[in-house]
Parts: structure tokens; sequence; C-alpha cells
């Protein structure tokens, strides 16, 4: 009963542990927009709170009476009731000012922090706890993970699709209290526990335990690596590959389960195997970013990033799990694993924005996968001694010792490989930055890069990037220099919709500022308001280029989420209001759901035109803006421009109060019929899943 108890509670909390991640993200998007920047200061977050719960752990059962642990916790637990269901605290908001990820911490952190960190100190307090009745512990370190990688799985594909956010919480807040009734049942349990297997009496090497102690340093260091090289593979995946939400699950649930392969027990960690697995894999990810031949293919990319995480993280976790200590020494054990891996999150999450005006952060920590490898060259000796005693059936001699050295020369020889590979990565980046870029300039919110080419000639154009995004460009050429490009140009679905208006001085809106094409098509008379969340968007759009400078137009730019601030603004009268708000290649989920399109239809004018952006390599967006466009009582359609090979340059959908102006002579030659999703429904703030959008 004790061990059923145990293994209820270690699980339901890991399944709560990582259940809560998705829903709070979900639950930050009004607040803070979109992108990958929100996920990376999440699992900061959650991997500081996961330190100090393991802390905490580790404090008291080293400092405190066992019967004096045990009741504190259970008072703890009781205590934390008090605040659920589920939420955030705090007010704090994307407006423009600050930094969004200070505030994202802070909101966190007033909303479930303490509860956090409780459940985080479940799995290392357990196995104290049977470690001291008696018992081998380490198993449940193996389920918990388990139960992480099941919760993972279930939110998009079980949770998501058929609960709302609000129905998401409120189940979550029942669980936990099933938890914490697990937990009262297996303290009080454990106190006087009579039906739980003793550990085995056998050899400290049989039961997996490290008869040669490791400095905690080195598993802070063995743990650091491969979160690092979490937080920045997610965001290469998310940000330059495919801006897909769901796309930060498989690097994730990888890590998880490399600490399910090696803790469950049932697996012997070979320490040369792995170790040459991790360089390879190291190797092949470093070179795809130098030579980056599936630019934009999602699944060659999945493969060799998720699948090179993959190893490395089976090479660190099997050599953190190779040192495991005694059973007495879990608490040191595991906090120091959990600094390592909050050091890795915080180095890539806070401290890489700050000190790197680039995104080198990816190529810095393949580097450091050498760090760990270099750790390991003194223990593979054991591996060649075992070997010799094993398979040849000599004694040990000289020989032994020559194999030892030359195994271990080698493995100094990969290290160095992969520190020259991931270095080779850095340099490709930077010589790619001085070749054709203007300028750099990176913040929470990524990286924008303004290149330019032909220069000296008349086709002289500079490019705005976002990750690896083009976000408008602009030719040089003083003549060509109020010329609207790329998706905004004369031709585009929006360019039409401009056209068509009536031709008195226009109020026109775009959500999403980028280089600021837009104010290409303003005249003496309009006024053209931008709003855009990224404070560095307004610096480069006038300094880089200068449509916003040159317009005959009035410019305004209001800082901040759009959303938020066109909710808080008086009725604007917009003659054309564009959502054009782009994360990577996808709009911020909370800019399209029915609550925000009511809020834009608040400031269109009654004739004019409400057009979103809907071009999209990897999510199918139209049929969702329909079907937000039918449930409204609006008309719709979508206006595609077509280049002169018949390629799509950009797909935007008009939504109108007037039917009339689909039918204008100058729109109309553009509209073009699309596949209708009415079972997709429409997205509301309480219930959206990207399921159903993404183009498999």
């Amino acid at each position: 009963m004790t061990r059923f108890l145990a293994a209820g509670a270690v699980m339901l909390g890991a399944l709560l542990l990582f259940l809560v991640q998705p829903i709070v993200g979900r639950l930050l998007l009004p607040r803070f927009g979109g992108g990958a920047a929100i996920w990376s200061a999440c699992l900061v977050f959650f991997q500081v709170a996961l330190l100090l719960g393991y802390a905490y752990a580790a404090f008291i059962t080293a400092k405190l009476a066992w019967q004096t642990q045990r009741w504190l916790h259970v008072a703890l637990i009781v205590a934390s009731l008090a605040a659920l269901p589920l939420g955030l605290g705090g007010t704090t908001s994307a407006d423009g000012t600050g930094d969004p990820a200070l505030g994202i911490l802070i909101s966190l952190a007033l909303g479930i922090g303490p509860t956090y960190c409780l459940l985080a100190s479940t799995s290392p307090l357990v196995q104290g706890w049977l470690a001291r009745a008696g018992a081998a512990p380490w198993r449940l370190f193996a389920l918990s993970n388990i139960a992480s990688l099941a919760a993972l799985v279930a939110y998009p594909f079980a949770v998501e699709p058929w609960l709302g956010l609000r129905a998401q919480t409120w189940v979550w807040s029942a669980v936990f209290a099933v938890y914490a009734l697990l937990m009262v049942a297996f303290a009080w349990r454990i106190g006087s526990a009579r039906d739980i297997e003793p550990a085995r009496t056998a050899p400290a090497e049989d039961m997996g335990i490290d008869v040669r102690p490791t400095p905690l340093w080195m598993i802070v260091v063995l743990s650091a690596v491969p979160s690092a090289l979490l937080v920045t593979v997610t965001e290469f995946l998310t940000r330059d590959v495919a801006p897909v939400p769901m796309l930060w699950i498989p690097p994730l649930a990888v890590y998880l389960l490399t600490f399910v392969a090696w803790f469950d027990g049932r697996l012997g960690y070979v320490r040369p195997m792995w170790l040459v697995a991790a360089a390879l894999a190291t190797g092949a990810m470093a070179w795809t970013l130098i030579i980056d031949p599936f630019a934009f293919k999602l699944k060659p990319n999945l493969l060799i990033f998720v699948g090179g995480l993959f190893m490395v993280c089976l090479f660190c976790h099997g050599e953190v799990s190779a040192r495991r200590p005694a059973p007495a020494k879990l608490g040191p054990y595991y906090l120091a694993m959990a600094l390592g891996g909050a050091l890795g999150g915080l180095a890539i999450g806070l401290l890489a924005p700050a000190v790197l005006h680039d995104q080198y952060d990816l190529g810095i920590v393949l580097a450091l996968v050498a760090a760990p490898m270099a750790l390991a060259i003194p223990r593979l000796e054991s591996h060649v001694i075992a070997w010799w005693r094993r398979r040849r059936g000599k004694p040990i001699g000289a020989a032994a010792w020559v194999e030892s050295w030359a195994v271990r020369g080698l493995a100094g020889a990969l290290a160095l490989l992969v520190f020259a590979s991931g270095a080779a990565a850095v340099w490709d980046r930077y010589e790619t930055d001085r070749s054709r870029t203007v300028s750099v300039q990176r913040n929470f919110y990524g990286v924008l890069r303004v290149t330019e080419s032909n220069k000296g000639s008349q086709d002289h154009s500079r490019s705005l990037v976002h990750g690896a995004i083009l976000h408008g460009f602009q030719m040089m050429a003083i003549e060509r220099q109020l010329q609207a490009t790329g998706y905004y140009r004369e031709e585009s679905g929006i360019g039409r919709v401009l056209r068509s208006l009536p031709a008195q001085p226009r109020r026109i809106g775009i959500v999403g500022l980028g280089s600021g094409v837009m104010a290409a098509h303003g005249r003496a008379g309009d006024v053209v308001r931008f709003y855009d969340i990224d404070p560095v968007m307004p610096i480069v759009a006038r300094r880089d280029f200068t449509f916003v400078n040159r317009t005959p137009a009035k410019i305004e730019i209001v800082p901040g989420d759009a959303r938020i601030r066109l909710e808080r603004e008086e009725p604007q009268q917009y003659g054309l209001l564009a959502i054009d708000a782009f994360s990577g290649d996808a709009i911020p989920i909370h800019l399209l759901t029915l609550e925000a399109f009511d809020i834009y239809m608040k400031h269109v004018a009654r004739d004019g035109a409400l057009v979103v952006h809907v071009s999209n390599k990897f999510l199918d967006l139209a049929p969702l803006v329909k079907n937000a466009a039918d449930r409204l009582g609006l008309h719709s359609a979508l206006a595609r421009d077509l280049d002169e090979k018949g390629w799509i340059v950009s797909d935007w959908i008009v939504l109108t109060r007037n039917p009339a102006l689909l039918d204008s002579p100058v729109l109309k030659p553009a509209i073009t019929l699309f596949t209708a999703q009415p079972q997709w429904g429409v997205w509301t703030d309480d219930r959206s899943s990207v399921l159903p959008l993404v183009k498999w």
C-alpha cells in the first residue's frame, strides 16, 4: 500500500507539473503576445521553480527530524489548496515598456510559484522518505518522467481539443486536490510502514550506486548542457524552421525520455557507445547549421535536431545516472541536477538575449557539449578493463592499460572535434552577419536582421528578417523608396482594398510595423497608425528604412500588444484595419480569437474593411478566419496575389459589413475560392486548437 501511494503521488505530481505548463502558457498569451520567446521565458521559470522545489526537499530532509519534515510538508500541501483554482498573479502585460520576460516571471511566480515548487519537490522528497524507510527509490524518478511525458503528449491531442481554457484550470485544480490527498495519505503511512520491500543488501555497484563519489559541480555541468541544448533546439525549430506552437513538444519529450531510459534501471549505460553517438549527433547538428541544406523543411530538421538532442541527452543523463550516490545523499544529488537544469535554461532564456546580438546560442551550446565528454574521459578506463576481463579472460596487464589510454585519447579527439564543429557554426553565423547585414537587433522577441542586396544598382534593396522569415523589403533607389513591395504591393489583397476605398483622407490601422511598407500607401491627409509589441521595431523601421519617414501621410506608432491597446482605445473609425502581427511565420493565437475580432470590428468604419494576412507555410489560417467572420455576420473573401509566374505572393482575408466592397472592380479579380472548414469552428480566448490547422 505504501509503495502504491508513493508511486501514485509521484506520477500524479509529475503529470500536474507538466500539464500546468501549456495551460499557463495559454493564460499568458492575452497579456504578453505570442511566439517562441514566451515559451522560453516559461521554461526558465519552470526550471528555476524546479530548483527551488528540489532545494526545499534537500533542506528539510537534511535539517529536520523525519516526523517534523513529514508534517511540515503536509501542512504546506493543505495550505496550497487555498491558491486554487489555477491562475496567474498580478496585472503585468506587454505595454511596450519594461522587460516582458521579467513581467512573465512575476506573473507566474505570483500565480503558481509556491504550488509549482511543492509539486516539484514531490519526487526527491518521496524518494528520500522511501530510502529512509529501507526501500530502493530509483524507479520513482523514471515513473515521474513517464508521467511528465504523458502530460506533454496528452495536452495537444486529448486536452486542448476538448476542454476550454477555463475548464482546463478547474480540472487541473481538481486533480491537484486528489494529489494532495495522496500525499497526505503517503506521509501518514510512511511513518509506520510495514509493507514495503527493503532495499537490497547487494554491493553498491550492483544497485547502480557510484562507488567513486562525484563532485556535485560535475552533476551541475552534466545537467546544464542538455538543458541549454533543449531550449536552443526548441527556439531554433519554432523560430527558424516552422513556427508551429506544438513544436516545443518533441524536444521536451525526448529530453524527459532519456531520464526514463536510465533511471528505470533496466538499461545498462555503456559509456563509450553513447559518447561516440553524442559526438556524431552534435557534429551533424553543427554542420547542418553551416551548410543549411534543409531550409524550412520540417521533417529533416526534426530528425537531425530532435534526434541529435536525444543522443546528447542520452549521453549526459547517462553520465548523471551512472554517478548516483547512496540513497542517503539523494537530496544534494537531485538539487545539483535541478541547479544544472536551471542554469542551462537561464543562460539561454535570459542571459543570451542580453549579451549576444545575434542567434549564436545553438552553435555555442553545441561547442559546450565537449565539456560533458571531457568529464567522462577519465572513467572510460573502467569500461576497457571490464571488457578485458569479460571478453578476453586474461589477467589485466600492460595491453589493457595501453588500450585504455588509446580509448581515452580517441574520446579526447572527439571532444575537440565537437568543440570545433560548434565553434565553426558560430563563426559561420558571424560571417553571414558581416557579408550582407546592415544591422542586427536582438531582444526578448527575437532577432531583427536588416540585410541588403544588389548594392550600387537600381535593384538595390533592403530586407527585414525576423528569425528566418521575411517581414518586408524596400527598394533603395531614391525614386523607388515609396514603392509598396512584397506582401503589400498594389496588386496584393490589402493594396486592392485600399484602392477600393473612397478617395477622401483615410484612417488606416496596421497591427504589426515591420519595415513600415504599409506607409508607402499613405497619401497626404491620411493617418496611418501602427501597433507593435516589439520596442525595437520602430527604431529599425526609422533608422534602416525610409517608408515611415518619407510618406506624405501622418504616421502614428503605438507601442505594446495591439489587442490590449485596441481594447482600451475609443473607436478609431478605420477605413482599413490590417492584422499582420507575425511571430516568425504565425499570427499569435490571441489575435485570432472571436473576442479579438469583436475588438477589431469596434474600430472599423461602417463601410470599411478588416484584412487579415494569412500567408503561411505551415498553418492553414484562412478557414479559421472565415469561420469567425461567419459567426460575427460579416462578409468575407480570400484575396490572393499571384506573380507573373503564378506563384502566390500573399493571401489576405477581407472581412467587411459592406458586401459591395467585395464586388469592387479593383478587388474582385483577386478574390479566390478556397476550401471552407466549418467543422473547425472558431478560436475563442477559452478554446483554441492548432492541431487541425497544421499543414502536415
